[in-house]
């Protein structure tokens, strides 16, 4: 997912990327996993809401370009397949 660039017009000035504000209802466990990732990154939550949907974007993309995503362990004797539903 390209992210919003910052524009400068010919004057030299810096124009602000357009952003969406948005509020969503979510359950406990959703919350507590957005949370800790936030703390596991140092980051915020809109950037880990922000990663979570490049995520899940490129999942889409890609199976539906009939590819398949993996994940493969470290040493590499194990591979499994993600699957989104």
């Amino acid at each position: 997912m390209p992210e919003h660039s910052t524009d400068t017009p010919a004057s030299g000035t810096t124009t602000e990327p357009q952003v969406t504000r948005l509020s969503v209802n979510i359950n406990e466990d959703t919350a507590a996993k957005l949370r800790w990732y936030k703390e596991h990154k140092g980051i915020s939550i809109t950037e880990t809401v922000r990663r979570a949907v490049a995520l899940l974007e490129l999942v889409e993309r890609e199976t539906a370009d009939g590819n398949e995503v993996l994940l493969k362990s470290r040493d590499g004797k194990s591979v499994r397949q993600l699957w989104l539903v």
